[in-house]
């Protein structure tokens, strides 16, 4: 349950509207989940966030009119001690970006109930609600998900790397397979971004967003800038959800993404759908492309899920499957398994399954492993 703080405006006479208020909610997981990888170096046992990612938000609300507010988002995600991790191997810490205050979504907006939503910041694009809300069960980008950091439903350009979200970088055109050369890439947000959602018009919601491109076009480069074009409608009416979302990143001219890749525009399309057949059951599906420049990155994804309500249990499955048409041919398919059981409206207790094989149709590879399987069992709650 969300804690609202209200805070009246120090100055009455400016308007009888003149009143801020302060929301801050969030959500926290943590649970035990082992990793069992075909290359048994690499297996992995860790407490942390396995069903969603453990966040603190905090929302600013200001009512200027009867139709017009104006307010602020931040969110801060968060792992235990900054995201510390006890690999003697790295000794590793994350960097300020991943762990710092308002490492996710931030921005501010204006919203009219008769003109819609204006953003502007960092917020969340519409493709990463597309792939974890509509064409999947809710299973965030946790386990089992196959919008994940381990697995992704496209490749090419994406903001969703670990440790850099918010910032563009690249799938590596790969030949051999393993969860970090072939998980593929996820449009979560970027910065230099404006977006505009549409008021629902009969069940329909259009959106829009634009992240500023900067092409310096100098050997330096210091001041470059991916740009990213993403469009979205959403109809949601009754048991029906469906939605459609394309996003377009283009990099600037000379500048280098992963040290490597210049000049590449790189699209991804998404229709998702879901269906509720009953209160306690609904049904999802999603199929999309990716593309980019010389067919670098081209392929083609597809995946079903269900979501079944029974008392205080919650069950969801999916499998998703990713087609590479491109040169580098290197399949992959994931099924996702998600149980929770409610013990109150706020928390819940979880299991996570998935089985990820990032080279389905090829020989072998020893790098990492070409197959993994995860399972986590925690306890989550949101406020």
């Amino acid at each position: 349950m969300k804690k609202t703080l209200v805070a009246l405006a120090a100055l009455a006479s400016v308007s009888a509207f003149a009143q801020s208020s302060v929301t801050i909610d969030g959500y926290f997981d943590r649970g035990y989940a082992q990793t069992s990888n075909s290359l048994a170096a690499k297996n992995v046992k860790a407490i942390g966030s396995n069903a969603g990612t453990t966040t603190l938000g905090i929302k600013v609300r200001e009512e200027l009119s009867t139709d017009l507010t104006v307010g602020l988002s931040v969110n801060t995600d968060w792992a235990d001690v900054a995201g510390i991790t006890q690999d003697l191997a790295t000794l590793q810490n994350t960097t300020s970006q991943s762990g710092g205050f308002a490492n996710s979504q931030s921005f501010a907006d204006l919203t009219s109930k008769s003109m819609g939503t204006l953003r502007l910041g960092t917020p969340n694009n519409f493709t990463v609600t597309n792939a974890t809300g509509v064409a999947s069960p809710s299973l965030s980008t946790g386990i089992g998900s196959a919008y994940s950091s381990n697995f992704s439903i496209a490749n090419g350009i994406g903001t969703g790397g670990t440790g850099s979200s918010g910032i563009a970088t690249v799938s590596t055109a790969v030949t051999t397979a393993n969860s970090v050369a072939n998980a593929g890439a996820r449009a979560i947000r970027i910065a230099n971004t404006v977006q505009y959602s549409s008021p629902s018009m009969s069940g329909a919601t259009v959106h829009f967003g634009k992240s500023l491109k900067n092409n310096n076009n100098s050997t330096l480069s210091t001041v470059d800038t991916v740009g990213v074009t993403e469009y979205a409608i959403r109809y949601t009416n009754g048991p029906v959800d469906a939605m459609y979302t394309t996003v377009k990143f283009e990099t600037p001219t000379l500048a280098t993404l992963n040290a490597t890749v210049a000049a590449l525009t790189s699209t991804q399309n998404l229709l998702g759908a879901s269906y509720a057949i009953m209160p306690t059951l609904k049904l999802h599906a999603g199929t999309g492309t990716f593309t980019s420049t010389s067919d670098t990155y081209k392929g083609s994804s597809n995946q079903m899920g269900v979501t079944y309500i029974s008392g205080n249990f919650t069950v969801m499955a999916q499998a998703a499957t990713v087609d590479d048409k491109s040169t580098t041919n290197m399949d992959r398919k994931v099924t996702g398994i998600g149980i929770d059981y409610a013990l109150s409206k706020t928390a819940r207790a979880y299991y996570r399954y998935d089985s990820i094989n990032w080279n389905t149709n090829q020989a072998t590879a020893t790098a990492e492993g070409t197959t993994q399987k995860r399972s986590a069992i925690g306890i989550s709650k949101s406020f």
